[in-house]
């Protein structure tokens, strides 16, 4: 992960998370939200991971990113399509290649 921006990692999680990145930038990863802060970060193209739900997002731009939900995520998720009758996001299809080196690779 090359986010560039700041890069913030407390010792103390203490009225805050251990891992803050600012004004960052993502493309092409896999995120993992759990456990960390984000603001003012851009993320394009990426695979976004939320389990827990415990993190902090703040004025970020996401463009053309996929939010794969685990555990309790998955579960409030399910949660939601019950009251709704409609799924609150798009699910990932795990058979298909997460980024578009990955597509291209296949043929």
């Amino acid at each position: 992960m090359n986010p560039g921006g700041d890069f913030i990692e407390k010792s103390s999680t203490m009225g805050g998370f251990k891992i803050q990145y600012k004004n960052s930038n993502f493309s092409k990863e896999k995120i993992e939200l759990d456990g960390k802060s984000f603001s003012h970060c851009t993320f394009k193209d990426c695979i976004i991971v939320l389990e827990k739900g415990e993190t902090k997002i703040t004025g970020c731009r996401i463009e053309n990113c996929k939010l794969l939900l685990r555990g309790n995520a998955y579960t409030v998720g399910k949660i939601i399509k019950l009251f709704t009758g409609k799924s609150p996001l798009k699910v990932v299809d795990l058979d298909e290649p997460l980024f578009e080196e990955a597509a291209s690779k296949k043929t």
